[in-house]
């Protein structure tokens, strides 16, 4: 007996690997602003990429949060 396969749904997925890939983004980009202002006197542009790379990591969450297998 074959098992009928269940349709692959294109949107859902590419929608959850696009917020993934925000959170990884987002990630990189709070490391990086950390790394590159640890030491200066410099706050304000430090505070501004650790917030964009909070932004894209919050955006990215939202999107992947809901299960591309999941029946609706």
């Amino acid at each position: 007996m074959a098992r009928k396969k269940k349709p692959v749904k294109w949107g859902a997925w590419s929608l959850y690997y696009v917020g993934r890939a925000f959170e990884i983004f987002g990630l990189v980009l709070v490391s990086w602003a950390m790394l590159m202002f640890f030491g200066t006197s410099e706050m304000r542009p430090m505070l501004a990429l650790t917030g964009a790379g909070a932004g894209f990591f919050v955006a990215g969450w939202v999107l992947a949060n809901k299960d591309p297998e999941e029946n609706e």
